[in-house]
């Protein structure tokens, strides 16, 4: 038998990596909302055992992205508008504080740097139309004033927001054509009250800044039919052929 220590070390990374393969799923609606998981096939599909497999499930769950009842499965979370509300009145003052406490920071020279880089990238995907590079660059910049905030309970409260908020970030980003513009001038005004060690300005900014895509999302989340809607096919590979053996399956309910 594998020692303990051994086989946690060993599980541990297939955890984690089936984890991230869902949850890019989740979040960018390959897997969309009401989507049923089956074990098994995500197994097969994946090449994994159903002990990280459970475990990533697991994680999914407390994160907020799949739910799982008895005889009924695990299923990919709705996203309803009493979600998006409830997310983003805690986002409002959580993202606020942790802009102002990067400006507040004595040394801020580094983080300064890779925030401009990751405004750079936005600014870059602006102008090539590409709104998933544009999205990416600002999930890393929100995810480094997470981190430098030097607030451990502060980023502890955010990374459980984190992933469920991905969700809707992602679909407004995909959805309303003035999110972006919305972000890179925002996320302009942020950086310089950084740069300016102006954390008051900081928050004023951020805090706007989100106010102002919560509700450009929830009104455009409000007019779609069903907001949620699925894309035409959902696959749990790029590029994947119909299902044949082996095929994973991914059920819309």
């Amino acid at each position: 038998m594998t020692p303990p220590d051994e086989a946690g070390a060993a599980f541990a990374p297939l955890a984690l990596d089936a984890l991230a393969m869902l949850e890019r799923k989740i979040i960018t609606r390959e897997f969309a909302p009401g989507t049923r998981l089956i074990e098994a096939d995500l197994c097969e599909f994946y090449k994994i055992s159903r002990t990280p497999l459970r475990e990533a499930l697991r994680l999914l769950e407390a994160n907020g992205l799949v739910t799982r009842r008895p005889r009924f499965g695990v299923h990919v979370a709705p996203m309803t508008v009493e979600n998006l509300d409830h997310i983003y009145s805690c986002r409002v003052p959580l993202e606020a504080l942790a802009a102002g406490a990067v400006a507040g920071a004595s040394a801020r020279t580094a983080t300064v740097a890779r925030l401009a880089d990751c405004l750079q990238r936005m600014e870059d995907a602006q102008a090539q139309h590409d709104l998933a590079a544009g999205f990416q660059a600002n999930v890393e910049l929100t995810g480094i004033l997470h981190r430098e905030s030097g607030n451990p309970v502060l980023a502890a409260l955010l990374a459980q927001l984190d992933k469920p908020a991905l969700r809707y970030r992602h679909w407004a980003y995909m959805e309303h054509q003035k999110m972006l513009p919305l972000a890179i001038r925002s996320n302009r005004q942020m950086l310089a009250a950084i740069r300016a060690g102006d954390p008051v300005r900081a928050e004023a900014v951020v805090r706007d800044l989100v106010v102002r895509a919560w509700a450009m999302t929830r009104k455009a989340f409000l007019a779609r039919p069903d907001p949620s809607d699925p894309p035409a096919r959902l696959q749990l590979h790029e590029g994947a052929p119909k299902r044949g053996p082996g095929r994973p399956r991914a059920t819309p309910i």
